[in-house]
């Protein structure tokens, strides 16, 4: 999935009847909330929420910024938060229905629902936080460096806690819903790579909140803000080209071992995906995640030191050479810093996924690489005499004795079942 700073996120492609029923309460709770509050405050169509509703719709045109590790970045949380204080529950609702449909491309109908009943809830409960933290309906007559703290400050910091929690929340409940992963482990998944833009938001929110009122400069502070937001834009996109450009040579450098060896075309695809997929269920932070998804991606990446023939004829000849190509593929990434967090996994992935005893935190990247790489072996690529099992089977002949084991191949089953591949 795709996890954003920016508050929203698109849910899961392959759709499950669990799914469904699951976005559709999400989309009823944004909308239910944002109907109580109308009836309960009114909504009175002025001035400045037609200036965050066009916000709103530039937030749109401006784009989604991915940078890395599937973290998206889009600037509507300003939007919203600033909703929060200047509109209350009522009118952060509606600006909340308002960005969550607002995505620019081919975005499937239930992620713009989805997207919009979340945006919505944000919105009416973020604004509930900020009044019950004392931020006041109109903040014009609020006067002095304290008294803008306590009054505007602090409660734009609530407000922008709550936001977290229930994005959290519901971005988590949804793929626990439509992949089985555990809230737990993507909460904080989600929170230690979303939670610093978050707070950036928060910041550019009250200033803005603190332009508009305070200082009475009105609806012309969105123009003292959008040049730091449109620099700031600027910066990640270097950023995600910068990270794309490593995406590229990464598949480049897949594309070499495939061309060495033709029948391991999409095994690194495979091993990559499963990888990431256990060091989530096993709760790894989120580099950590992308660091053993690029070793699942490149584990076989020394393959390419060895004699043609000798790849082609299968690992069961060459003796030596064939077990310590794995170190030489680490060495040949070794100068490309940001692949640093990759090479221990890859160096180690043979051996590593062999060990029954206790799992040390250093080891965990090369055994879930390892045992992933295995599996997809037993299952698609096929062993040296070419016999392919079933993933049952599989699962069954990667087993171990110990706990530890048992808890790695049970971390490979639950990423199996989220492929879509068969499941024990």
């Amino acid at each position: 999935m795709t996890a954003e700073s920016g508050g929203q996120s698109r849910p899961p492609a392959r759709g499950t009847p669990a799914t469904t029923v699951y976005i559709g309460l999400v989309a009823a709770l944004g909308i239910g909330l944002t109907t109580a509050a109308v009836i309960r405050e009114g909504l009175v169509i002025d001035g400045p929420l037609v200036v965050l509703g066009f916000l709103a719709v530039l937030t749109w045109w401006s784009g989604r910024i991915v940078v890395a590790n599937n973290v998206t970045l889009t600037f509507s949380s300003i939007v919203l938060l600033a909703a929060m204080a200047l509109l209350g529950p009522a009118g952060a609702g509606i600006v909340g229905i308002l960005v969550g449909p607002l995505q620019r491309g081919k975005v499937p109908l239930r992620a713009r629902v989805f997207n919009t009943g979340m945006s919505a809830a944000l919105g009416v409960l973020g604004g509930a936080a900020y009044r019950a933290a004392g931020g006041p309906r109109d903040s014009s007559d609020v006067i002095g460096a304290w008294e803008i703290m306590r009054q505007i400050a602090i409660p734009v910091f609530v407000a922008d806690l709550v936001q977290v929690a229930v994005n959290l929340v519901l971005l988590a409940g949804v793929i626990r819903v439509a992949g089985g992963a555990p809230m737990r482990n993507q909460m904080l998944r989600l929170l230690g790579s979303t939670g610093p833009a978050y707070l950036g938001y928060g910041v550019v929110a009250f200033l803005l909140v603190v332009l508009w009122q305070p200082a009475d400069v009105g609806p012309a502070s969105v123009a003292l803000i959008l040049p730091p937001l449109l620099v700031a834009r600027w910066a990640y996109l270097q950023y995600a080209e910068e990270f794309k450009a490593h995406e590229r040579a990464l598949h480049v450098l897949v594309a070499a071992v495939e061309a060495k060896a033709p029948h391991l075309t999409g095994h690194s695809e495979r091993v990559a995906d499963l990888s990431a997929r256990m060091a989530e269920h096993l709760g790894l932070r989120g580099q950590v995640v992308a660091d053993t998804r690029v070793a699942g991606m490149l584990h076989d990446l020394g393959q390419t030191t060895l004699p043609t023939p000798l790849v082609r004829g299968g690992e069961d000849t060459g003796g030596d050479l064939v077990r310590s190509y794995p170190a030489r593929g680490a060495d040949l990434l070794r100068d490309l810093s940001f692949l640093s967090g990759s090479l221990d996994a890859i160096s180690r992935h043979r051996e590593a996924h062999l060990l029954e005893g206790a799992i040390e935190t250093d080891d965990l990247p090369a055994r879930i690489v390892g045992l992933a790489d295995e599996y997809d072996l037993l299952t698609e690529v096929g062993t040296p005499d070419g016999a392919v099992l079933e993933p049952e089977d599989a699962l069954r002949t990667l087993g171990g004795a110990s706990e530890r084991r048992r808890e790695l191949v049970g971390a490979l089953e639950h990423a199996i079942g989220r492929t879509g591949g068969p499941s024990t």
